[in-house]
């Protein structure tokens, strides 16, 4: 039963992933600016002899169809292609700087989830209570602060009171695991702020229908414990609609790590994007934009997968 859910699943994202590749490889042509220009240099007009060889040596010249199909034939082989700008392999390039954009996205959701949800049940089980009204106040602070603000607010707050702490500290996975993990803390924090509001809301609001459920009262009137009723009782069901919800928020993640990255000087996916874009390196930016749109929609199958285990039925 799980392997044919399964693979219903994995059938249904060949046409999401197509049309990601179409979408992206045709927003990223109508980028202004030319990679010609940055290459051989402002000065060298854009229909001069030598603009036109280096157009013809990156098949730039080839009509876009003919261009997308080159691209995604060799895709399909598992070859991203060439930078056009430093002529570096562009899978080389993402597998060296994915870990910390999985790395930042990982402990972000895991604070979220981490507070976020015992934060709802909280505020659920407190309902109309000053505790409850303290935490709806801070939800709503959280989801209205934007990242970018609440990132340069950390740089500054950190930089001025606690210089002690590294905040560009360098990124040594495999000499130094945990050294590299405390320095992506504080990024992951920021950007989680809007993550943990978000969850605790679907977590409190979830809880308090479930609450409201017959089953409930029966198990009331039978005599159990209210926090095993909070916990296994309602909790299990509540979690439906957040899971739904942190797969969601777990692709808004991967989106905006490219501004905390940005401001924290984070070697991530993030930053390579912007410096792809800044030159127009379009086979770079389109092997940026496939893997991430994979990513996301693996976050997605996951979460269908997570049904299955939360509610059977489904």
């Amino acid at each position: 039963m799980l392997s044919t859910f399964l693979l219903k699943r994995l059938t249904l994202l060949i046409p999401v992933l197509f049309g990601m590749s179409v979408v992206s490889f045709s927003l990223v042509h109508l980028i202004p600016g030319d990679v010609v220009t940055v290459i051989a240099g402002a000065e060298i007009a854009a229909d001069s002899e030598e603009a036109m060889n280096i157009r013809r040596s990156l098949n730039l010249d080839l009509p876009l169809p003919v261009q997308y199909l080159r691209w995604i034939t060799d895709v399909l082989q598992r070859d991203l292609g060439m930078s056009l700008v430093n002529k570096s392999s562009v899978g080389q390039e993402i597998v060296g700087h994915i870990p910390v954009t999985l790395a930042l996205t990982g402990i972000a959701m895991l604070i979220s989830v981490i507070i976020g949800i015992p934060a709802g049940v909280w505020a659920a089980s407190r309902q109309g209570r000053p505790s409850d009204f303290s935490l709806r106040i801070f939800s709503l602070a959280g989801m209205a602060i934007p990242t970018f603000v609440a990132s340069v607010t950390a740089v500054l707050f950190f930089s001025l009171f606690f210089p002690q702490v590294q905040l560009f500290d360098r990124l040594d996975f495999a000499n130094d695991f945990h050294g590299a993990i405390g320095t992506l803390l504080l990024p992951a924090a920021v950007l989680s702020l809007s993550s943990i509001s978000t969850i605790m809301r679907y977590t409190r609001g979830a809880m308090l229908e479930v609450m409201r459920e017959p089953y409930i009262t029966t198990a009331r009137a039978k005599g159990a414990a209210p926090m095993r009723i909070l916990l296994k009782h309602g909790l299990r069901t509540a979690l439906l609609p957040v899971v739904t919800a942190s797969g969601l928020i777990a692709a808004q993640l991967i989106s905006g790590v490219v501004v905390v990255e940005q401001v924290f000087g984070l070697p991530g996916l993030g930053q390579l994007m912007l410096s792809a874009i800044s030159s127009r390196d379009y086979t770079l930016i389109q092997g940026t934009v496939i893997v991430v749109g994979a990513m996301v929609v693996l976050i997605n199958l996951a979460v269908d997968l997570a049904y299955q285990f939360l509610d059977p039925r489904i």
